[in-house]
C-alpha cells in the first residue's frame, strides 16, 4: 500500500479483514494525506478535508464502525456579502434566489438522460467542450445571482468555474438531484478529521513506514518491486493511492499503457488553500452569527473551523485568488486585514494565523481532483483500472471526485480487484 490517506488506510483495513497481509508506505511524515488536523498551541482545526455530506454513507458508516460521533452543522443561516451589501442566506436577494432556482432547474433537466458513469455520455460531447462558467453565465440574469451561484459551485469544485467541465459538473450534480436541500456539508468530527485517520490506523495490524518516497515500480508476471528513496521492497501486488501530479514522478517498468499515462497527465488538481485566523474571543458569536460567510471579496468563503481550544475562523479560497494570496509577502496579515475591513471588531481579538497551501505540497500539488474540460470523455475511464499487478485508488479514481466519500469508494473497488485476482 503506497499512500496512507483515507483511500490507503481504508484499503488496508478491508484487506486485513479479508485475511490479506499488507505493507504500508507513506511519503509524508504523518498519516492522512490531505486530511490533516492541526494543533497549534491551544488552536485545533482541519487544514484539509473537513466536511461530510449527509448522504456520504460510506464515511458515516466508517465513523460508526470506529465509534466516532459527528457534530452536525448548526447556526444556519450564514451571511452573504455582495457589492457592499450584506444579507443572510435565508433572506437572499430575490434576483439571486431566482437565478439559483433557474440554474438548478436547467441542470436537472440536462441530467435526465445522463449515465452515472461520466465517460459513457459521449452523446453529450458538446457539453464536454464547455465550462461550468459558460453555463452559469447563460442561466443567470443578475449580477447578484451570478455571484451567488459562482461562489457556491466554485467552493464545491475547489477551483474557478472556467476550469470545470460542464459535462463533468453535471455528472456530479446527478448525486445531488434527489438529496435533501440541507444535505451538503452537514457533519464533521468534534476534534477534527484526524480522529478518523487515527481510528483507521489503530484497526490495522501492519505498521506503517513513514517518510518513504516512492521512486520506481518494476513488475513482472510474479511480483512487484518497489524502489523507495531509502530501500526496496518486493510484494505480490501494490495499491498506489498518491495523487496524479506525484504519480507522474514515479518511474514504471514496464511503462504504463498510453491510455493510463495520458489519464494521469490530464487529471487536474484544484487550486484551494485555507487561511486560518486564531482569536482570543469568538466575536462573531456575540452577533448571533455562526461565522459562515460567502463574499465577493478575495477571501471568498469563511466559516468557524474551531475543533477544540481557542476559536478560529478559516478562509477557504479557490482558483486564481488562491494563487494571488500565496504570492503575498504575508498572506495571513493581508487576509485578516480584508476580514477587518468588513468586521472591524476582528482586529481587537486577532491573535495569529496560518496558511495551508496545498498547491505547494509536493505529494499532492493541489487540494483534490476536478473534472476539467476534455477529461471526462477522453481520459477519465482509464484512471482507475489496474495495470498488471499495480492497482490504483484515491478520490481521483472514483466517480465522486474531490470527496472523502470518493476515496472510500475507490478503496472498496480496489480491494475487490485484489480479492478477485
Amino acid at each position: 500500500m503506497v499512500g496512507l490517506g483515507a483511500a490507503g488506510l481504508r484499503s488496508a483495513m478491508l484487506l486485513e479483514q479479508a485475511g490479506v497481509t499488507v505493507s504500508l508506505f507513506e511519503a509524508r511524515k504523518r498519516l492522512g494525506g490531505r486530511i490533516h488536523t492541526v494543533k497549534k498551541g491551544k488552536a485545533v482545526y482541519d487544514a484539509g478535508g473537513e466536511w461530510l455530506d449527509a448522504d456520504h454513507y460510506r464515511c458515516l458508516s466508517l465513523l460508526d464502525e470506529l465509534d466516532l460521533e459527528v457534530d452536525r452543522k448548526t447556526g444556519w443561516p450564514g451571511k452573504v456579502r455582495f457589492n457592499g451589501k450584506e444579507c443572510w442566506e435565508n433572506t437572499l436577494w430575490n434576483e439571486a434566489l431566482e437565478d439559483e432556482l433557474r440554474v438548478e432547474a436547467t441542470a436537472r433537466e440536462m441530467c435526465r438522460d445522463l449515465d452515472p458513469l461520466p465517460w459513457k455520455n459521449s452523446h453529450h460531447r458538446e457539453w464536454e467542450a464547455r465550462t461550468l462558467a459558460d453555463f452559469l453565465r447563460e442561466n443567470t440574469s443578475s449580477k447578484a445571482g451570478l455571484f451567488w451561484v459562482w461562489a457556491r459551485y466554485r467552493s464545491d469544485e475547489g477551483d474557478d468555474p472556467e476550469r470545470i467541465s460542464l459535462l463533468g459538473w453535471l455528472c456530479g450534480y446527478l448525486h445531488y438531484i434527489n438529496r435533501d436541500s440541507d444535505a451538503m456539508s452537514q457533519y464533521r468530527l468534534p476534534h477534527g478529521m484526524g480522529a478518523m485517520i487515527d481510528g483507521m490506523a489503530a484497526r490495522i495490524n501492519a505498521k506503517p513506514h513513514i517518510g518513504t518516497v516512492l521512486k520506481r515500480i518494476h513488475q513482472d508476471s510474479e511480483s512487484v518491486r518497489l524502489q523507495f528513496d531509502t530501500h526496496e521492497v518486493e510484494v505480490d501486488r501494490v495499491i498506489v493511492t498518491i495523487p496524479p501530479p506525484a504519480l507522474e514522478q514515479v518511474v514504471f517498468e514496464p511503462a504504463l499503457s498510453g491510455a493510463k499515462r495520458c489519464s494521469i497527465e490530464a487529471c487536474r488538481m484544484s487550486q484551494a488553500i485555507k487561511i486560518v485566523w486564531e482569536f482570543d474571543h469568538a466575536w462573531w458569536r456575540d452577533q448571533e452569527w455562526n461565522g459562515s460567510l460567502l463574499c465577493d471579496g478575495p477571501i471568498q468563503q469563511v466559516w468557524e473551523a474551531t475543533r477544540g481550544g481557542t476559536p478560529v475562523l478559516a478562509a477557504y479560497v479557490c482558483g486564481d485568488d488562491a494563487r494571488r494570496w500565496i504570492s503575498e509577502l504575508d498572506p495571513v496579515e493581508a487576509s485578516v486585514k480584508a476580514l477587518i475591513q468588513m468586521y472591524p471588531i476582528a482586529e481587537k481579538h486577532f491573535v495569529r494565523g496560518w496558511v495551508h497551501n496545498w498547491l505547494a505540497d509536493p505529494f499532492s500539488q493541489g487540494a483534490f481532483s476536478h473534472l476539467a474540460p476534455g477529461y471526462v470523455l477522453d481520459f477519465m475511464q482509464f484512471i482507475a483500472p489496474p495495470e498488471g499487478r499495480v492497482h490504483f485508488a484515491g478520490e481521483h479514481t472514483s466517480i465522486r471526485t474531490g470527496f472523502i466519500e470518493g476515496a472510500l469508494e475507490s478503496a472498496e473497488r480496489v480491494v475487490q480487484e485484489i480479492l478477485d485476482a
